[in-house]
């Protein structure tokens, strides 16, 4: 094994590279289309998602995982004498990925997951009864909440949107720690598009040990695509500054 030099000198070259990476730093953001109806639906739920104030769902996704990425292969046999079966890519194979959150006492995350779903099929009655976008309860004790509902008809029909009206792009950004803000460095942003949350995992309920209550989802994209950021003029200029600061807080002999 050749000599790389000792600790120092390899703690040295990381730094140079703006330090290692660490997975608790990432940026997730979603993108509805114009035409989609998710956003009103949200709002009619208690959430507001418009551009500048879905910060909170944002916020709580604490977790994330960047997609995996596999290749679909054939098989050519006999290529050269005595070769075996060799493979060879075909194509792109995009898997689906999780997504999960902490929920806030608004259960916002939860709703925001509920009403995506819900917001994929249009449920009517035949005596034409609209049961897709169900009017917000509002009340504070749940006899004032359960009142006003009523029972919906056994006799409705239940189809699919069309695509541009729940479809939605999201951004998972992998970031670091920067001088400005705790996400300014950002090295690589996946943007998976056509995302639709294939299923919502169960949210366990239970006496006991108070608990965050947590929710995930399982997310289906149509494919996806990696923008890359160098980050090196940001680690440069993060170094200096710390450099500028460690001779400040350094005491005069």
């Amino acid at each position: 094994m050749a000599n790389r030099g000792n600790i120092n000198s390899f703690l040295q070259s990381v730094g140079a590279r703006g330090g290692f990476s660490f997975s608790n730093s990432y940026l997730v953001k979603f993108n509805f289309g114009a035409n989609s109806i998710v956003p009103d639906a949200l709002a009619a739920a208690g959430v507001d998602f418009t551009s500048n104030s879905n910060d909170m769902i944002e916020l709580l996704c604490d977790e994330a995982q960047l997609p995996n990425v596999n290749a679909s292969t054939g098989t050519q046999v006999g290529r050269y004498l005595g070769e075996t079966a060799v493979d060879y890519p075909t194509g792109k194979i995009f898997t689906e990925f999780q997504l999960g959150w902490m929920c806030d006492a608004n259960m916002t995350a939860h709703k925001f997951l509920t009403v995506w779903y819900d917001s994929m099929f249009e449920e009517s009655s035949f005596g034409g009864d609209d049961y897709s976008s169900p009017p917000a309860l509002r009340g504070e004790e749940f006899n004032d909440v359960i009142s006003p509902i009523q029972t919906r008809s056994v006799a409705r029909s239940t189809r699919l949107n069309y695509p541009d009206k729940y479809l939605c792009d999201i951004l998972i950004a992998k970031t670091e720690r920067g001088v400005k803000s705790a996400t300014q460095r950002v090295s690589e942003i996946f943007v998976m598009e056509g995302c639709f949350p294939r299923s919502i995992d169960a949210v366990p309920l239970s006496y006991g040990v108070s608990q965050l209550t947590k929710v995930s989802a399982q997310i289906k994209y149509r494919r996806h695509y990696v923008i890359y950021n160098d980050v090196l003029p940001f680690n440069s200029q993060q170094g200096t500054r710390s450099a500028q600061k460690r001779r400040k807080e350094k005491p005069e002999n």
